[in-house]
Parts: C-alpha cells; structure tokens; sequence
C-alpha cells in the first residue's frame, strides 16, 4: 500500500467506510512507515483545518484522554498556549494506529531514544511567548510560531523543531551537548550562543540572524559543506531556489520584534504585509499586485494596526480600508 493509498484509506475511515479487516490493514501499513514517509503523509497543518477528520466528539474526547495520560508538561512555560487543534490531530491518529506509534514517529524526528516525550507550543498571531528549557535555555517565540521540544533532553545533542514561525533561542551552554534547531529548510548546530530563526510557511524565504557566538548551517534539502555564521552574520534560504545566501545584519533590526518593534529597511510591501499579520493578527487583501512591489524604512514602536497603516498610506502612496480583522489594500 503507496502513501496515496493510505490517504485514501483514511479518508473512509474519517468516513466511517473501513471494515475491521480494513482498519486492521491500514493499521499495519501506518506502522511500517519510515520517519520520513510518516511526515509526508501527515504534514501536520493539512489537519488543523476546520472540517477536517470529523469524527464523533465521544471519540475524539476519549482519545485525547489517553493521550493526555501519555503526553507529559515539560519545561516551565512562562506564556503556553493552548494546543488543542493539535491534540485533536494526534486523538484522531491514535484512534488509527494507537499512542506507541504516534510519539514513536513524532519523537523519531528527533531522538531515537524510547520513552522520550515531547511538548507543542504554538504562539497564535498577535501574540509572544516565552519558554525555559531544562538546560536552561531561554527561547522567545514571536506570533504565528509552532515549536516542538522534549520533555527532558537525553542523548548526544540537544534537539528542537521550529516548524513555523520565528524564535529568539538563547542558548545554554554544553561544549559535550550541541543543541540543535530543526526548521523545514535548514538545521542549525551551535554549543551556546544567542541567534534567531524565521521561517513562515507562507513565506518564500527562510531566514537565520547570529546574535552572539557562532553557528553552523546546512540545508536540508540541498547537500553541502556545513555553513558557519559569527555574530552580526545572518542567511537567508530561499525555498525556491534551495540556497542560502551570507550576509551581513544589523542584529537590532532582525531582534525588534522582541522589544516589540517592527523595523523595515527597504522592504517590499509584501514583507511588511506578512510581518503585520503575525503581530496584529490581521488578513490582507491586496487587489493591485504590483503594490506589493513598493518597499518602506521605517520603524515602528508599540503603534496600532491603525497607526501603522496610516504611516504607509503617506509613505507609499496607497488606499485602504479595515474591517474588524480584514485589511484591504488598493
């Protein structure tokens, strides 16, 4: 059974279709799959959508009431939130292959090491959190961020996964244990440094900001000598092209957003329109595409929504209106 077979096999199960023998043989097919084709099949957003995997709620609440016997708070979470869409992808898979098979493959990103457990953070739009690690590492996660890491960490290396979004990572220092950040595009290797990553997966570039210390890069996708940043070097990957470009950053510009600033230096108004909607949780809409084109320096401290598009309406010369969380632009 191919991966589009077994997409196709829980599509009837989220329909009520499957006889116990076809349960039972979608339940072996799950469980033979490598780390890698689990990912494929399961790219875990395709499942936060609403309306996907409607299942009956006694169902789904049972299941995530033995997952939540299985999944353990780790750290202390000074800003958490909450993570139950995720909860409810992982309740209607374990209502499929069961809780073993679930944290086997979802901690196999990480670490082979059995009985490792691991957390979800996910910051919403508009927000920012904050996050202590056992080691003491201190990571700040802007809005529009998913982060996953471990309970406790066990083995040679130190492993995190930014799945989306934008993270400060200051890191706690263990010249015997590097500590590793894992995004879509690229994995990043430090001992004990200070750096920031962003990558939004509506985003067409990547990018990676060296506050302190050294780091180094590789792609994911694309093989290559190990990339090494000192501070005040950054990179950015363009997803497209599958490179990654060195330069040089202004670390106070790429950090701003901690000290709740929005800093632009020439920046197309599409960037600035994706920077807005994850500090303001709003929605752009643009009806001339080629305003997205006119680019902006400027930088913004604690201003509205409101304000900010004020500033740009003079700055660049454009028209728009807002309702409640919808901003059109013309």
């Amino acid at each position: 059974m191919d991966l589009q077979d077994i997409r196709k096999r829980l599509e009837d199960f989220r329909s009520g279709k499957l006889t116990s023998a076809q349960k039972e043989e979608l339940h072996q097919a799950l469980s033979a799959l490598s780390e890698e084709e689990h990912a494929s099949l399961f790219p875990v957003e395709d499942y936060l959508q609403e309306g996907k995997f409607q299942l009956p709620e006694e169902e789904v609440n049972a299941a995530l009431n033995r997952l939540k016997q299985t999944v353990k708070p780790a750290g202390r979470v000074m800003w958490l939130t909450n993570w139950r869409k995720i909860s409810r992808y992982a309740a209607i898979l374990m209502l499929v292959v069961g809780s073993t098979f679930l944290l086997r493959k979802t901690t196999g990103l990480f670490n082979r090491k059995a009985g490792q457990t691991f957390r979800v953070m996910r910051v919403p739009d508009g927000n920012q959190g904050t996050l202590i690690l056992k080691d003491g590492t201190h990571i700040t996660i802007n809005g529009g961020s998913e982060l996953l890491y471990p309970e406790s960490f066990e083995g040679a290396e130190r492993l995190v996964y930014l799945k989306e979004g934008e993270a400060y990572f200051d890191i706690a220092q263990d010249v015997t244990h590097p500590f590793i950040v894992k995004t879509p595009q690229v994995r990043v290797r430090v001992l004990g440094t200070s750096f920031s990553i962003r990558d939004y997966r509506d985003e067409r570039h990547a990018s990676v900001s060296v506050n302190s210390g050294k780091i180094a890069l590789e792609h994911l996708f694309k093989a290559g000598p190990w990339l090494e940043l000192a501070a005040g070097n950054g990179s950015v990957i363009d997803k497209y092209k599958g490179t990654i470009t060195k330069q040089d950053i202004d670390t106070t510009t790429t950090t701003a957003w901690m000290r709740g600033e929005l800093a632009f230096q020439d920046a197309a108004l599409q960037q600035v329109l994706q920077v807005l909607q994850h500090k303001y949780a709003m929605h752009f809409e643009v009806k001339d595409s080629a305003l997205l084109k006119r680019r902006f320096t400027a930088t913004f401290r604690n201003n509205s929504i409101q304000n900010i598009m004020q500033q740009l309406k003079l700055m660049g010369n454009i028209n728009y209106t807002i309702t409640d969380n919808l901003i059109l632009i013309q």
